[in-house]
């Protein structure tokens, strides 16, 4: 539904003053909640014109001293006085404070709407003109793909526009979503965020920030005592040589984070996700001492546990004397370089891990 204009003159200004006047008649009222009660009873939007004569008629209101308040400013609350009342009788005041506050400023603005009209149909005109010159020297084909140009345009319009009505569902409903749920939502935004670009991308980032500050909520909840998980000695299936090294299970992990030729996540992914594991507040999914062994978001104890752990799966896999995992170790060799040259250089001071591992 479309909103109404307010336009400014006599009649307007005198309708206004008197809704006002009559609001504050029976009980002071926030003046605020005077001008939103008008706005919905007119259908006015955020109206410039009409939020710009509000505040000027509250300023007179008081000077005049139609209206008294014991604190100043729009957002206090305000009443009527005795001067105020006898306005309400004699409508001529109102007349007077419109000739002498408000006939100038209505004038010049039907002035410049007089003038942005002619402008506006010079323009439409010209543009006219253009346009048929244009569509003569086209030809079947040139129109045939500036229609698909146009087709496509729309297109993206729409996908863009559902995207952000979707981004909307989705960032409400986060409370009631379990912990597995935010972490998958999580994980596929990051990945469409890495391979999107410009309003795409930020929506994607959107759902991100949202689920990460969901994921701070709820951490918040979380008990001081909690259950651990037993340890066990099993050691896999996996065949492994040299002195391997234990690496903890990581966030990192959990965030999705994989390396490699097979099962390996492109850079842009990955970077993503060592962006927002270092900046961001981490998924609750493995109690508070975890966390806190994580530190807080952009904290040298952050950084410090992703650097040394990918540097010690590197280190690890560097020792497998079946080899076979050159990319994967390639992979944390350049995340680790890209960590380092975007958040440890000229911010913190402790030992980085070193490339030769």
């Amino acid at each position: 539904m479309s909103r109404s204009k307010f336009e400014l003159n006599l009649d307007t200004v005198r309708k206004l003053s008197l809704f006002v006047l009559n609001s504050l008649a029976d009980q002071p009222k926030e003046w605020v909640a005077v001008g939103k009660a008008y706005q919905e009873l007119h259908g006015f939007g955020d109206d410039p014109i009409f939020n710009q004569v509000f505040v000027r008629l509250f300023t007179v209101m008081r000077d005049e001293m139609w209206v008294g308040s014991p604190q100043e400013g729009p957002k206090f609350t305000v009443g009527l006085t005795f001067k105020g009342q006898t306005v309400i009788r004699h409508e001529a005041e109102i007349d007077l404070i419109y000739e002498r506050h408000f006939h100038s400023w209505a004038k010049t603005i039907e002035t410049a709407a007089r003038k942005q009209r002619h402008l506006d149909q010079q323009r439409a005109a010209k543009e006219q003109k253009v346009q048929k010159r244009l569509e003569k020297g086209k030809s079947k084909e040139a129109r045939k793909k500036e229609e698909v140009r146009r087709q496509a345009k729309a297109r993206q319009k729409r996908e863009m526009s559902s995207l952000v009505e979707s981004g909307k569902r989705i960032r409400s409903s986060l409370s009631k979503s379990n912990n597995e749920q935010l972490l998958n939502l999580w994980k596929a935004n990051t990945s469409r965020a890495a391979n999107s670009t410009g309003g795409k991308k930020n929506e994607h980032l959107l759902i991100v920030s949202a689920v990460e500050k969901e994921w701070r909520r709820r951490i918040r909840d979380l008990p001081e005592v909690e259950a651990f998980k037993w340890p066990t000695t099993d050691v896999g299936s996996g065949h492994g040589g040299g002195d391997f090294e234990r690496v903890e299970e990581s966030f990192l992990k959990v965030l999705g984070y994989t390396v490699g030729k097979t099962n390996g996540l492109p850079a842009s992914t990955r970077q993503l996700i060592l962006d927002r594991c270092f900046s961001g507040h981490l998924p609750p999914v493995e109690g508070i001492s975890a966390l806190r062994m994580w530190g807080e978001p952009k904290s040298a104890l952050r950084l410090r546990k992703i650097a040394y752990h990918i540097a010690g799966l590197a280190k690890n896999f560097k020792k497998m004397q079946s080899r076979g995992y050159e990319d994967a170790i390639s992979d944390w060799e350049d995340d680790l370089k890209y960590m380092h040259d975007k958040y440890y250089v000229r911010h913190f001071g402790f030992s980085w891990p070193g490339r030769g591992l």
